[in-house]
């Protein structure tokens, strides 16, 4: 029996159990979310792609192998929907305040500590002017605090590139922001 509780209520749901599928989506909704919001540059735009996210897990339950973990395989999808809102979004330029606010977002999340809140914004600012694969992998890691492997499964590439894309944005990150304590 796999250690992944989801698992349990991903097979009643694709049985077609309709109370274990509202569990479901209760259960990540809140991860898928934030998410959306520090790849997206606003909530209503994070709430549109975390339903979008999830009409796709309900229509693709079925492709789901129960072999990982049920949160991987729906970031994966939230990752695939976030990447299609930037397409539609490109001519949209964000200023800088608006990083800080999406980011912020998953603030309370992350940190309450007020007298870090100048060095949270600074970082915030430099983790947005980062490449989107660099910022899909710092988020992932160590926003989430995923796994490697899981980190590597959502971006769909290997793990040895994740390292060195987390080791390229570390170190781009350390280099304007040498205050930061950053883990490779």
């Amino acid at each position: 029996m796999s250690a992944d509780p989801s698992i349990r209520l991903w097979k009643s749901a694709r049985d077609g159990d309709r109370e274990s599928l509202e569990l479901l989506l209760r259960q990540h909704q809140d991860q898928v979310f934030r998410f959306c919001r520090a790849r997206l540059p606003s909530d209503n735009r994070a709430v549109d792609a975390t339903q979008e996210t999830a009409m796709r897990m309900i229509n693709h339950l079925a492709n789901f192998r129960g072999s990982g973990k049920f949160s991987t395989w729906l970031l994966g999808i939230a990752n695939n929907v976030c990447r299609e809102f930037q397409r539609q979004d490109y001519k949209w330029k964000q200023s800088a305040e608006d990083a800080v606010d999406r980011l912020a977002a998953t603030e309370s999340a992350y940190s309450t500590d007020p007298s870090i809140a100048f060095e949270t914004e600074n970082l915030h600012h430099l983790i947005e002017s980062l490449p989107d694969r660099q910022r899909t992998a710092i988020i992932l890691r160590y926003f989430e605090s995923l796994p490697l492997k899981d980190v590597a499964q959502i971006m769909e590439i290997s793990v040895g590139t994740v390292k060195a894309t987390l080791s390229q944005a570390t170190k781009k990150l350390k280099q304007k922001f040498p205050e930061g304590d950053f883990r490779e």
